[in-house]
């Protein structure tokens, strides 16, 4: 049987025993679950790139609608590509950035170099003065199931989970808190273990060391 929400759905139903159980809720609980996932660890599998140009005269960036949380930004030159600056540590928490950049606006126009990130928008510490490359790594929201074929952000290997981390709430929704709780541990047993097994692999092997090159942290030219 393919990898898709209907797949789920029909196995969450014969976990739970009902196959009249309400399909849009399953699929719900099926959602609420691949978010449960994505929040308990720094999967790969929702981690994301973008690239933008920086308005020149402007002091703000929209995020994503899918962004979570910002990993690396990297800003570069936009005459220039191999030319690049690393921004990431010059980050600052909102009430520091407010103390000490109140009004990035009244700011005279240059490279932007601090950073904060309020609500949907990043705020830098002055306009931009040229139309800078912003390229944001980013931890994503999961996106949302919808349609039967829909597959899950998440690989195959997490099917298990999905089913159990849906079948306990729908347990909890007909107040059987006794099997949701015996499944609940059975889901958090299968996303441990998922993370055993899944943490710091890549196909270049565990133990390999790949060293930035020269000048990741400043321009380089």
């Amino acid at each position: 049987m393919a990898y898709n929400l209907l797949d789920i759905r029909n196995r969450v139903k014969a976990k739970i025993k009902d196959s009249a159980y309400s399909g849009t809720t399953i699929d719900g609980f099926i959602d609420d679950a691949q978010m449960e996932i994505a929040d308990l660890y720094p999967w790969p599998y929702f981690q994301k790139s973008v690239s933008g140009a920086l308005t020149v005269g402007e002091y703000t960036y929209e995020l994503q609608d899918d962004h979570q949380t910002t990993e690396r930004l990297i800003l570069i030159h936009p005459t220039n590509p191999n030319s690049y600056h690393n921004i990431t540590k010059n980050y600052l928490p909102e009430d520091k950035f407010y103390s000490v950049y109140p009004s990035p606006d009244s700011q005279t126009n240059s490279q932007p170099y601090y950073w904060t990130e309020y609500g949907d928008q990043r705020y830098f510490n002055c306009p931009a003065d040229l139309a800078y490359i912003l390229r944001t790594y980013y931890r994503k929201v999961p996106t949302e199931l919808s349609g039967d074929s829909a597959v899950p952000e998440l690989p195959r290997n997490f099917r298990e989970a999905l089913v159990l981390g849906a079948s306990y709430r729908c347990e909890e929704e007909r107040d059987n808190y006794d099997i949701a709780a015996v499944l609940q541990n059975r889901f958090n047993d299968k996303i441990s273990d998922l993370m055993t097994r899944l943490a710091n692999t890549t196909s270049a092997g565990p133990d390999t060391i790949i060293l930035a090159p020269t000048g990741l942290d400043d321009w380089s030219k």
